[in-house]
């Protein structure tokens, strides 16, 4: 059962946005959380804005941005310190509901249930989604599902399955993330290190950081595909990722497409492969992934990112034995096998704001007949 919640929100430079976020958030309607700030080095006084205007708020400012995923286990940990029954993380270009949290928790109640992501509407366009639950494409991609539709078509489902939860408002359980991180040190009982505060309350960095990269989230992703991954593993521990329609939170989303965007995407896209799907799953994507990757190796080269393309592989064989080993701690914590895992997986390539004849017709109709060919062997 949820009682207490840890709302952690990840800022790098969000002081357009996080003082809007916060004074939602404590309107929620439902009251027993604590609300973790980890501020990444922000320049542009995002920190000092929270200081100021929610001194309730544990602040914790690091001196280097270490993203996401390194960022979020610093606050987890400080969440399982505290005995929270479940962590919700946030983006902070958003704003929620009253009854968000407690939406979330209702949608998360069923035992088998592991994550929980609010319907995230266009803080711009709030008759839109933004997202309505993300796809987990059986060859690495994830991408948005449902964008910019009408909200009363979804407003009124009850929770229902989805490929995996956006990191920009999800609630993770806490047997879900002591499972989760069952092989690190931090779970076998050793003490954890605690934050040094300076006199304005204002942690440091140094006694913060987790020991271990993979305590919880993979800190080598450092951004993108983080969510897919963590939900990715705890799918293979057996639980269920949802949506909870009625959780709504806005979400002032800009989309954007760069040469770097495409460098992290697709490298993390290939970690995320390695480290968790079976070998024989592994063996029977193998020539379609060969086949795609000679599209992406052309794509690059038509995008300008061709060398991005080239040291995204680099990195991956450079860091072969690092990948090895997470590899093995997450086939050995695995609880289902990948032929259930592939039944929450698309295999139709679509990817919001982008509408490429080329993709629509020819390489999609091929990845899904591929993977309706191999689906009954895995």
């Amino acid at each position: 059962m949820i009682n207490k919640i840890a709302i952690i929100i990840i800022v790098f430079n969000g002081s357009k946005w996080i003082k809007k976020c916060l004074a939602s958030v404590f309107e929620s309607e439902y009251k027993n959380y604590d609300v973790i700030i980890i501020d990444n080095a922000s320049t542009d006084n995002s920190a000092q804005i929270v200081e100021k205007e929610f001194p309730q708020v544990q602040l914790i400012y690091l001196n280097k941005n270490i993203g996401f995923g390194k960022g979020n286990n610093i606050g987890i940990r400080k969440a399982m310190e505290a005995g929270c029954d479940a962590v919700v993380l946030l983006n902070p270009d958003t704003e929620v509901q009253a009854d968000w949290l407690d939406e979330l928790v209702k949608a998360s109640n069923p035992n088998d249930v592991g994550i929980a992501q609010a319907m995230l509407l266009l803080g711009e366009s709030r008759a839109l989604t933004n997202n309505v639950g993300n796809a987990m494409h059986y060859l690495g991609f994830g991408f948005v599902k449902h964008y910019k539709e009408r909200v009363d078509k979804w407003y009124h489902k009850e929770p229902f399955e989805i490929g995996y939860a956006s990191g920009a408002a999800m609630l993770i359980k806490r047997e879900v993330l002591v499972v989760i991180a069952s092989e690190c040190t931090h779970e076998r009982g050793n003490p954890v290190t605690s934050a040094q505060s300076d006199e304005h309350g204002i942690a440091s960095v140094e006694n913060t950081l987790p020991r271990n990269d993979m305590e919880y989230f993979d800190a080598k992703l450092f951004m993108y595909n983080d969510d897919q991954d963590f939900c990715w593993r705890a799918r293979l521990a057996g639980y269920k990722i949802i949506i909870a329609p009625k959780a709504i939170v806005y979400h002032y989303y800009e989309f954007s497409r760069n040469k770097l965007k495409f460098y992290w995407n697709e490298r993390n896209r290939w970690i995320l492969l390695l480290q968790n799907y079976s070998a024989r799953t592994l063996f029977l994507i193998f020539p379609i992934l060969v086949i795609i990757e000679f599209m992406m190796f052309v794509y690059s080269l038509i995008g300008g990112w061709f060398m991005l393309k080239l040291k995204s592989y680099f990195w991956i064989l450079s860091n072969m034995d690092l990948i090895s080993k997470q590899r093995k701690q997450v086939q050995k914590m695995r609880l289902i096998k990948d032929k259930e895992v592939v039944e929450h997986m698309d295999a139709k390539l679509e990817f919001s704001e982008v509408d490429n004849p080329l993709l629509k017709h020819i390489v999609s109709p091929i990845v899904e007949n591929y993977f309706k060919i191999i689906k009954n062997f895995i």
